[in-house]
């Protein structure tokens, strides 16, 4: 049952995102989770004799390029199927290079052999910078961990299959004659691929959250809840991408009709208040119920929107206020979000609507993709965007704000001007 299941929960995530980084992210995972000094999935020869670093974190690249590892006395228990924790490696006398580890830092080893189908595929091995006693239900919870690795290993064949299929699509992609076109084309293919099997892993995960295929200590839960949030992330990365391809292809003209923007900015007003009460941020609406009309995307200007509140939420703490002001200057709609968070360094400033761009990397939040996404839905309506902060007459802050022209008509054809004008 338990194999089973591993197995189904590895096929799509290693459709989704590929041997490599399935085996990267495992490692990455254990250490962060368990609190250890690193991780390291050992891979053993034809032979049998030896063992070689496949994925490793948390080692120096001298410890992992140091060579194979031979299979002695203790390691062949566990190629047999027993993990074995060693305390204290400076005094056991089953490690044979205790010097070596003592360089880089290692106080303990846990050893784990990685079962699949086919048999043991290696051992996963975990070091402790500190001494340090695994329990029985640690041990039990990283076996299992270490049998999806086996089987993760085991999936390369398919993994290989599919990056031949991969390779045939590229060379179909190549028979386009525009590169811009194959490779948005191919962003939207990849898109639509990784979804699907990425939305069927999170909810095995949440199965598993919920307690259906067993009870979980209070650290599985946890390890499984982080789990859920990075799928999370990346599902939002996808439709993004998605987003982005479209709107540069085109492809948004069953989109359109004739828009009411009081319409528009009283639909993103109620999402933007679910976000707001929840993180208790006061929210100030100014909108005047006779603005204009224009023939446009209805959905991508609630989308132009709901990327300005929800950025500025992200940044705004509890107790401060957004504000969303819409009016019309002449012959133009001009509305702006304007936020009382920590603002915008002035050197980042002029980055804030690239691709991929985010002010906060290590946050592990957003895409880099939302800013950027609205300049591109602006400019289709021929309008413009721009950035303040800190926000206009204030010391704090961050004032978004973009203009389209009344009776703007959304020209589908503007990113092709563009490249046209390319020197």
């Amino acid at each position: 049952m338990r194999k089973q299941l591993l197995y189904e929960i590895s096929k799509p995530v290693i459709a989704a995102v590929g041997v490599q980084n399935v085996l990267r992210a495992i490692v990455e995972s254990i250490t962060r989770g368990t609190g250890s000094k690193g991780c390291s999935l050992l891979v053993l020869d034809r032979e049998g004799g030896k063992l070689y670093h496949r994925v490793s974190y948390g080692i120096s690249d001298d410890f992992v390029e140091k060579g194979a590892v031979e299979v002695d006395e203790t390691l062949r228990e566990v190629l047999g199927g027993k993990s074995i924790s060693i305390p204290d490696v400076s005094v056991d006398p089953r490690v044979r290079h205790g010097k070596e580890m003592a360089r880089e830092g290692v106080a303990s080893i846990l050893s784990i052999p990685m079962r699949s189908y086919g048999g043991i595929r290696g051992v996963m091995r975990v070091y402790s910078s500190e001494r340090r006693d695994f329990t029985k239900d640690e041990i039990d919870f990283l076996d299992s961990i270490a049998e999806l690795s086996g089987l993760v290993l085991e999936k390369e064949e398919e993994h290989d299959r599919v990056a031949l299929e991969a390779e045939r699509a590229r060379e179909e992609l190549h028979r386009m004659s525009d590169e811009r076109e194959r490779f948005l084309y191919f962003m939207r293919m990849v898109a639509h691929d990784l979804k699907a099997p990425l939305a069927a892993v999170q909810s095995y995960l949440k199965v598993m959250l919920r307690g259906s295929t067993g009870p979980l200590t209070e650290k599985q839960e946890a390890w499984l809840d982080r789990s859920v949030k990075r799928i999370d992330q990346m599902l939002e990365l996808i439709s993004d991408i998605v987003d982005m391809s479209k709107l540069e292809a085109g492809m948004i003209a069953p989109e359109l009709s004739t828009v009411s923007w009081t319409g528009v900015l009283e639909n993103c007003v109620e999402v933007a208040r679910g976000l707001t009460d929840a993180k208790g941020i006061e929210l100030a609406v100014d909108i005047p119920p006779d603005l204009p009309e224009i023939f446009g995307s209805e959905v991508r200007l609630c989308q132009l929107l709901n990327n300005l509140v929800s950025n500025a939420v992200r940044y705004t703490p509890p107790g401060k206020r957004i504000s969303i002001v819409a009016r019309q200057e002449d012959d133009e709609v001009v509305v702006y979000v304007e936020d009382e968070g920590c603002g915008i360094r002035p050197e980042l400033l002029p980055k804030v609507f690239d691709d991929f761009f985010k002010g906060d990397p290590e946050s592990g939040e957003g895409t880099g993709l939302g800013l950027s996404i609205c300049k591109r839905i602006v400019e289709m309506h021929h309008g413009d965007i721009r950035i303040e902060s800190p926000a206009p007459g204030k010391a704090e802050g961050t004032r978004v704000t973009f203009s389209i022209p009344k009776g703007a008509i959304c020209d589908l054809t503007y990113w092709e001007k563009q490249k046209e004008e390319e020197p």
